[in-house]
């Protein structure tokens, strides 16, 4: 019987188009080793399996550029080719997976200038008229849900620019309109996002150094400031309540003492020097400060509406927290 050979993966390589080419050729250095050249050598292989490797060496490229990396045009067009590249890659490629992977791991700094250019090419295929690209372009759509980072990143500044916008309009009530319900939504993809990140990073993200960790540390603290400030619209706050205790859910380790945490977060009595730092950085009003009673009611519908009740999967400590909620409401005034 004869040994049957073991069958080796196949990769379809990624390439680029004759401009992006062009640009690469032209910010390559001679010693061949900046991002560009590095890019280079990456597009001109014709095995998908030997990228893998080529993309791998990216981050560890950037982080040694260091900040001084951020306002180099060279680093720049290569982040709106990677982008390009991302966007070009289909579904079922491994290279996809992989250059998300990276694009999750880049350093705090390049962000900014990432979430730019990743934008504007997506921004370009969404324009596209051609019938036979929009499923194309709709995988494109879905996998951005894999660049958590870049996502996420991207909804804590627009949130924080839109509370910003929002205070200096402050009596232009057709801006201020429009301004609540960007918010709104802006919460609400959060809130979408939040749920599928166990499904595609596993546990990798429930670290403090992990950028999709700080991001989700963010926006917990703008939800918290969404839902004390009684000058926005109540829907807003009851749906940054929705948010506070679904981002708890998937955050907060062991998951048997949320039910004790969000009770003492009801009851005013929380131990802060119990709690975990990143908790109290991103929930410290929650903690220390005098909650309002509308805040306090949009926590509660947050605590029934998204955690898991079914079957008495909590416990013991679930229907402590059911009877603390319970008691609350009553507690609270008829208005």
């Amino acid at each position: 019987m004869g040994v049957k050979k073991k069958k080796e993966m196949q990769v379809a390589a990624l390439t680029v188009c004759h401009q992006d080419l062009e640009t690469l050729k032209s910010f390559a250095d001679v010693e061949g080793k900046n991002l560009a050249s590095l890019l280079l050598h990456c597009v001109q292989l014709t095995d998908g399996v030997s990228q893998i490797h080529y993309i791998k060496q990216i981050v560890p490229l950037l982080e040694k550029a260091g900040k001084n990396g951020m306002c180099d045009p060279t680093i720049q067009s290569c982040l709106d080719i990677l982008a390009g590249i991302y966007l070009s890659l289909s579904l079922k490629n491994p290279l996809k997976k992989v250059l998300a992977s990276s694009l999750n791991s880049l350093p705090e700094f390049f962000l900014p200038e990432a979430m730019r250019r990743f934008t504007s090419r997506l921004q370009e295929e969404l324009n596209t008229t051609d019938l036979y690209s929009y499923r194309k372009v709709t995988d494109n759509i879905s996998s951005c849900m894999e660049n958590f980072n870049l996502v996420l990143h991207f909804l804590q500044k627009s949130l924080i620019e839109i509370l910003e916008e929002n205070r200096k309009c402050a009596g232009n009530h057709i801006i201020q309109t429009q301004l609540m319900n960007d918010l709104l939504v802006g919460i609400r993809v959060s809130m979408m996002l939040v749920q599928k990140v166990q499904d595609f990073q596993g546990n990798l993200w429930k670290t403090s150094d992990s950028p999709i960790w700080q991001n989700m540390c963010g926006l917990l603290n703008i939800f918290t400031k969404v839902l004390s400030d009684d000058d926005l619209l109540q829907t807003v706050q009851s749906t940054s309540g929705l948010a506070i205790i679904l981002f708890i859910k998937a955050m907060f380790h062991p998951s048997e003492k949320i039910p004790h945490l969000i009770s003492s977060v009801l009851l005013h009595s929380v131990d802060c020097t119990s709690v975990p730092e990143w908790f109290m950085s991103s929930c410290r009003s929650l903690c220390c400060g005098d909650i309002s009673q509308s805040a306090v009611l949009f926590l509660c519908q947050g605590t029934l509406a998204m955690l898991d009740w079914q079957n008495g999967s909590m416990g013991r400590s679930g229907e402590a927290l059911l009877l603390d909620t319970a008691h609350v409401l009553f507690t609270l005034s008829s208005q």
